[in-house]
């Protein structure tokens, strides 16, 4: 081999373990690097599966899934959180981020995600972690993701939901957290809507209530209930302005209408129409707020 190809060769190596190295190691490296500045992203299947995860355990579940390499071919990734960076990024005090990580690495070995089968027949439930180490005393988790939910992590081309994680870093609930990805994986292709961020979709209560992990003992009060209080925090945290409407079967609220756009934006007709063009100048404003669900009182009146 002579050394002009040998060293095109070479070229190519370090190009390739560039792209592939660990980025948590590339990441380590660099002290300007911030934890929200990674994006989230992950198949639109897993956006909609069935699960509930406490606050903490959703901000360790999604930062570590934004640290995750794409550019990997294994699906046997360590990803460390540093409490230092946890702290930091979803500003809370470092002591607090030691016994929040502490917990996380205990629960989320514990937590289970069902999805739904491509034929729409069935569920399966996975283990979102296969290994979860804590140590306390260098402040951090080292997890390992079960490599049967990698594939909804990792390699996707189509059919997948990708969000920056600050835009949910300072979500109070983790049931915001979850609206928000539903949100996200139902969203219009921005390229289709001149870049807004807007939406609509018709769900069954009782489908949404077990997306979003709320008990089974929740009655139409207590849905009702946390959709206005999610709705509200998207609004003030996130921009997004969302319209639900209840739809009846007999007189039972059996289907919710859900539409969304973001607030610095143009109104437009989400249930078809036109698409509007975004302003030159200035910032417009929605004719409407945030509309959650009726009441309970008047929703269930004939």
């Amino acid at each position: 081999m002579n050394k002009s190809m040998e060293a095109t060769l070479a070229r190519i190596k370090a190009n390739i373990e560039q792209k592939t190295q660990n980025t948590n190691i590339a990441a380590h490296s660099d002290p300007r690097h911030e934890l929200t500045e990674n994006s989230v992203t992950k198949s639109n299947a897993l956006c909609r599966a069935y699960y509930r995860f406490g606050l903490v355990e959703k901000r360790c579940m999604e930062a570590m899934i934004s640290k995750l390499n794409p550019l990997r071919s294994d699906n046997i990734q360590e990803i460390e959180l540093k409490a230092i960076d946890y702290a930091k990024a979803f500003s809370v005090d470092e002591r607090i981020a030691y016994r929040d990580l502490a917990s996380a690495a205990h629960d989320l070995m514990r937590r289970v995600i069902s999805t739904e089968d491509d034929d729409g027949k069935g569920r399966t439930e996975f283990t979102l972690m296969s290994k979860a180490r804590y140590r306390e005393s260098e402040g951090r988790i080292v997890c390992m993701f079960n490599p049967l939910i990698v594939p909804h992590l990792m390699g996707l081309y189509n059919d997948f939901a990708k969000y920056p994680l600050k835009d949910a870093a300072n979500f109070s609930s983790s049931y915001t957290w979850r609206f928000y990805e539903l949100l996200v994986s139902w969203a219009q292709d921005k390229k289709k809507t001149g870049g807004v961020f807007v939406g609509w979709l018709t769900i069954a209560v009782d489908e949404l209530r077990q997306m979003m992990g709320m008990p089974d003992s929740y009655q139409w009060v207590h849905v009702n209930s946390t959709l206005e209080k999610v709705t509200n925090e998207l609004k003030e945290k996130a921009h997004l302005s969302v319209k639900i409407t209840n739809q009846k079967t007999s007189r039972k609220i059996t289907h919710l209408k859900i539409e969304f756009i973001e607030d610095e934006q143009i109104p437009m007709p989400l249930s078809g129409g036109e698409l509007p063009k975004k302003p030159r100048k200035g910032k417009a404003k929605l004719s409407g707020q945030a509309i959650p669900a009726q009441s309970p009182s008047s929703a269930n009146s004939p």
